[in-house]
């Protein structure tokens, strides 16, 4: 009995490197086969809309490699048409629109960058009561061809002079007459109240009007600030700082209120993403912060913050992550979105102003016991911004 196994185990060891004498190389990339990519978000306060249409694409050669070859992940003009059609509540299609291609040389730099990047585009104003469909027929060569799908609402309650109402800041509001005669000159410096003199403020809420059909709200600040040559008087930068106030999930037909937040992490952002600067008798740069700062909001449908929230990064012990896509035989996004901001004409008219006390401590980290977080940024004070009817508005 031993002999036996012994005898069919070294036939099996031969049997096996015989095989794998024969065999040496494993072929790792799976067979070609056309994946249609969708990136769509349609915002009923714009005209003309963008839509991102691609392929996946495999080879040899690394991802970054691959992604800067023109045309490796997009599709030919007869290999691919594509159309939105505007839906009636029973499903009825009350208009249509074919996608135009076009070339954006507007993707920012990086291991991805290439000199195309091919967009589609349509011109149109949505209808917040309608749902829109992507339609793309896709036919390459070797492949059967296939309808590729993806419907959205749109957010916004409908206006009646076309798009959607407004987006307003309710709060911080603006303390002067938005009627005066005077450009609201008569408006007061205490607007946003970050500090308190003695200590920054343990909270500080913004409000907004809701979005008829949002689900999440991200909402931040920005504050502005340009260097400016002492000798020439050219302006030789301009930059902001973006603040987070937090992104959560809201259903309600009332305001959208973000809770009381402390505010020294905003000082703290600001020491970290702005250069240290010289005072300006050494460095000849004179750095000017604007007194007023913009609120931004940016809200999302269902089927958009569903994608969001499924690829948040994973930091639990379980790495296996779920996927989310509402494109029919394809896979991406297409949502719809608003956009809203306090820079509707200019800094001065739209944004919201700091007190004293807010801008004093920007100015010169004079709160005790802070962590000096502004101060070797060598900022100065603009006054007011003042509104040129010839140039805009001017905060040096």
């Amino acid at each position: 009995m031993s002999i036996n196994r012994s005898a069919l185990f070294s036939a099996f060891v031969f049997a096996l490197m015989t095989f794998q004498g024969c065999e040496t190389d494993i072929d790792v990339i799976a067979p070609k086969r056309d994946v249609t990519i969708i990136y769509g978000l349609l915002e009923a306060d714009k005209t003309k809309h963008y839509i991102k249409i691609n392929r996946a694409f495999v080879g040899e050669d690394s991802a970054t490699v691959l992604a800067a070859k023109e045309g490796v992940n997009e599709y030919a003009s007869d290999e691919m048409s594509a159309k939105v059609l505007e839906l009636s509540e029973t499903g009825e299609v009350t208009n249509a629109w074919d996608l135009t291609g076009t070339y954006s040389t507007g993707k920012e730099d990086g291991a991805f960058f290439s000199d195309s990047n091919k967009i589609y585009f349509f011109e149109a104003q949505l209808n917040a009561n309608r749902l829109y469909k992507l339609q793309c027929m896709v036919n390459v060569d070797g492949e059967d061809e296939k309808k590729v799908t993806a419907t959205t609402d749109i957010i916004g309650q409908a206006a009646s002079s076309g798009g959607i109402e407004q987006v307003r800041l309710i709060a911080p509001g603006l303390s002067g007459n938005p009627g005066s005669t005077n450009n609201q000159t008569d408006r007061s410096s205490d607007e946003v109240k970050l500090v308190n003199g003695i200590e920054y403020n343990s909270g500080f809420k913004v409000s907004w009007s809701n979005v008829s059909g949002g689900v999440l709200y991200t909402a931040f600040l920005r504050l502005y600030y340009r260097d400016f040559n002492i000798s020439s008087g050219l302006q030789t930068a301009y930059d902001s700082v973006t603040l987070s106030i937090g992104t959560r999930q809201f259903d309600t037909d009332e305001q959208i209120s973000f809770p009381s937040i402390g505010t020294e992490d905003y000082f703290a952002t600001i020491g970290k993403r702005v250069s240290d600067l010289e005072p300006a008798e050494i460095s000849g740069i004179k750095r000017i912060v604007s007194d007023t700062v913009q609120f931004f909001i940016e809200v999302a449908n269902e089927e958009l913050a569903t994608y969001i929230e499924v690829n948040q990064p994973i930091s639990g012990v379980v790495q296996d992550r779920s996927e989310y896509t509402n494109v029919l035989n394809g896979i991406g996004i297409f949502g719809s979105r608003v956009v809203a901001n306090t820079k509707r004409s200019s800094i001065r008219e739209d944004g919201r102003i700091l007190d004293k006390e807010t801008l004093e401590e920007l100015l010169y980290s004079n709160l005790p016991q802070t962590g000096d977080y502004t101060k070797r940024k060598s900022f100065t004070r603009p006054g007011r911004c003042v509104v040129d009817p010839a140039t805009g508005p001017k905060c040096q």
